[in-house]
């Protein structure tokens, strides 16, 4: 196997590629790094690829395409260490053969980790009273709440992969599961999980909470409108950690100012969010970075699988995991 990851030196780099992971990919062949900082362009991947029958890339690295692949004839296999290819794969990568894998289902079980994180984090208002008594020493009383996650109605937007992962970490709560799709929910998943497949308009009047999971394209951009922010039943949770632009975040904003309902962004229209936005400061708001998943100790992981992926694949013919095909990639976010 001989690999060549355009990633640029760094923190990035280093969190996916440690040591470790190198000497592995190193050890079934040969693995060439970019030496500096700065961030690659197509002419240089150009440039690198040469005789590499394997290219590994990360967030920012140049678009694989005919371009590419034509001065890289060697090339037979993408290895993305992040989730979305979309960025990253042009069509000729798929019409000229070439496989592609990437951390995909690994970043979709974290994120549903971290949605679970964030939704008991909600209910039990943990921002609110760790900083509450940690910097104002004031101790609960008796009108103080917090609310459970347990035997609650959790609503579901989009039934991909993350929400897959997260029908399965919810049923120890004990939960009604209403999952909104485009496409009928697996026969085996609605019997083993107890899903109710339902409209939108469902999923949003009927849930305490609703967590959105739908990939960014041209067709959910802007989905979850101001109609169906406005069906939330008051005192609901509303949980984003897909995109922002899937939502109607002015709308959002107008119904928290209301104080009737609840959310937690980890995802926002603009990234970060301008000083000026309305979202700053509101108290029945948790705002995350975008931070949902996957977490950092993670990311040598992910590496060290795909790198043993690709090994098992160019080396030994086995077939591929985690393969991202032309189907699947039409339905992941275009970022």
């Amino acid at each position: 196997m001989k690999a060549f990851a355009a990633l640029p030196a760094g923190y990035t780099r280093d969190t996916f590629l440690t040591g470790e992971n190198i000497a592995l990919a190193r050890s079934f062949g040969s693995l060439e790094l970019p030496e500096g900082p700065e961030k690659l362009t197509k002419a240089d991947l150009i440039e690198k690829l040469g005789d590499s029958d394997v290219l590994i890339t990360g967030w920012g690295s140049p678009k694989l395409d005919g371009e590419v692949i034509d001065a890289a004839p060697s090339l037979r296999l993408h290895v993305h260490l992040c989730g979305t290819v979309v960025p990253y794969d042009a069509e000729e990568v798929w019409e000229r053969g070439v496989k592609v894998i990437s951390g995909n289902y690994y970043f979709a079980e974290s994120v549903a980790e971290g949605t679970v994180g964030y939704i008991i984090a909600a209910q039990r208002e943990l921002p609110y009273y760790c900083e509450r008594l940690g910097k104002e020493r004031i101790w609960k009383g008796s009108r103080d709440i917090n609310r459970a996650l347990l035997g609650k109605t959790v609503g579901i937007v989009s039934y991909g992969t993350i929400a897959r992962h997260l029908v399965r970490m919810l049923q120890p709560f004990r939960v009604r599961i209403l999952v909104y799709d485009i496409v009928p929910l697996p026969a085996a998943d609605k019997e083993r999980y107890g899903l109710e497949q339902a409209s939108l308009e469902r999923v949003f009047s009927e849930s305490d909470i609703v967590t959105v999971h739908t990939p960014l394209y041209d067709a959910t951009r802007g989905l979850v409108s101001r109609e169906l922010i406005d069906m939330l039943k008051p005192d609901a949770l509303f949980v984003n950690t897909s995109r922002g632009e899937i939502i109607d975040e002015d709308a959002l904003a107008d119904r928290l100012a209301t104080g009737e309902i609840r959310a937690v962004l980890d995802v926002y229209r603009k990234e970060p969010p301008p000083p000026e936005s309305r979202l700053y400061g509101m108290p029945n708001l948790i705002m995350m970075p975008h931070m949902a998943g996957p977490t950092v100790d993670l990311r040598s992981y992910i590496a060290h699988e795909l790198i043993g992926e690709a090994h098992g694949f160019i080396d030994q013919d086995k077939p591929l995991i985690h393969e991202i095909t032309r189907e699947a990639a039409a339905h992941m976010s275009r970022r």
